[in-house]
């Protein structure tokens, strides 16, 4: 092969190579990438990036990319391309599954922090808003269970330690929402035929099926959740993973019913969280500067909050005043108040802000004195 040292063109050949990989061309290519003269960190990362991001996309072909990474590892040459460092391709691949694995049990701000920054800069209304976030979870959804398929491919070709799976269904089996389920349950039918001559996956099965059982579950996953059982009470006899339904629907649009309610409830609340955290700020900037119209200034050059969800805004405000002392919970209606005075906000808005927080059995639980509480708040304002 002529040498080639631009690493503008070996990552052209990385990505040529991994577009058209398959099951035919499998071993060819991954010589053509042993051959590649990939010798820094960067190079040796942005090749990773490349293999890496291929793989999630084509996720019918995940196993054949788990192959070729199960050939690199082992291939002293190349997994050890930087000399006198720790760093090797093992190393990196991890890491990228690891960092996306992360964020199916761990709250990402950073991306919601861009995506909503985006949405302010596009003035959108709160439909195409919801919209867009629906879009965004159903992308985000689709790459982590690409990855926890990944991952799963590789261990099955000894690509990584056995304690990293482990841990990773440990991880997800103190989890109940749906994506991590759904996670749990590709991660069991890939790994359990091996698994289990080693270690009892019983209680990790009987957390699938608890969550069957006590919580409201798309038709998709509960399908997912009985097929592992099947396994389980086989003896973990080796079967083919199921497709995940981004294997049929590319777009949020194409969804049944079913599965858009499940997305437009999760977005809801990623809306509501958002508006919770700025409240947060908006409430102790008055608190500490006692300037109403500093504030005002602020929630009008930012009125994403407001605007998008006025009744949500007042329940977020009603909820951080609750955790803290009466003197903040003066303030809180104050501001209230104000911000009624100042047109920004209606006084329907407050009534039903209000209304939701005294009816909200939850919160009644978490708050016994609660109307005592909301009366530091409400005795602020008419309404």
């Amino acid at each position: 092969m002529e040498q080639i040292n631009d690493s503008v063109e070996i990552l052209n050949i990385v990505r040529s190579i991994v577009y058209h990989l398959n099951i035919t061309n499998l071993a060819n290519m991954t010589r053509k990438i042993i051959a590649l003269p990939i010798n820094n960190i960067k190079l040796l990362e942005e090749v990773t990036d490349i293999i890496y991001d291929r793989a999630l996309q084509r996720q019918n072909y995940t196993h054949v990319y788990a192959d070729m990474c199960a050939s690199l590892i082992n291939d002293s040459k190349f997994n050890k391309l930087i000399t006198n460092t720790e760093i090797s391709f093992q190393k990196v691949l991890l890491k990228k599954c690891s960092d996306v694995f992360r964020t199916l049990t761990k709250h990402n701000p950073r991306e919601l922090d861009k995506l909503k920054q985006i949405m302010q800069n596009k003035n959108l209304e709160q439909q195409m808003f919801i919209s867009a976030l629906n879009s965004y979870q159903f992308e985000f959804s689709k790459k982590v269970i690409s990855n926890c398929r990944f991952i799963s491919e590789l261990y099955r070709k000894g690509a990584i330690p056995e304690k990293i799976i482990l841990s990773y269904i440990t991880d997800l089996s103190y989890e109940n929402e749906e994506l991590q389920l759904y996670c749990l349950c590709i991660i069991l039918q890939l790994t359990g035929p091996i698994l289990s001559k080693a270690y009892d996956l019983n209680d990790v099965v009987e957390t699938l099926l608890f969550a069957k059982d006590n919580y409201d579950l798309s038709s998709t996953l509960k399908c997912l959740l009985f097929k592992v059982q099947k396994m389980h009470s086989e003896g973990w006899i080796k079967e083919e993973s199921n497709k995940y339904i981004g294997n049929i629907y590319t777009k949020f649009s194409e969804l049944p019913k079913e599965m858009k309610n499940m997305y437009t409830l999760k977005s809801y609340n990623i809306m509501a969280l958002l508006i919770y955290d700025e409240c947060y700020d908006v409430l102790f900037d008055f608190v500490d500067n006692k300037k109403i119209d500093q504030v005002i200034r602020l929630l009008k050059m930012n009125k994403f909050l407001i605007r998008y969800d006025p009744i949500t805004f007042v329940v977020s405000m009603i909820l951080v005043a609750l955790e803290e002392n009466q003197n903040i919970r003066n303030y809180a209606g104050k501001l209230l108040d104000n911000i009624v005075k100042k047109k920004l906000l209606s006084n329907h808005s407050i009534r039903s802000g209000v209304n939701k927080v005294l009816n909200d059995l939850g919160i009644k639980e978490e708050y016994p004195n609660l109307s005592n509480l909301m009366l530091d708040i409400t005795s602020q304002f008419k309404v």
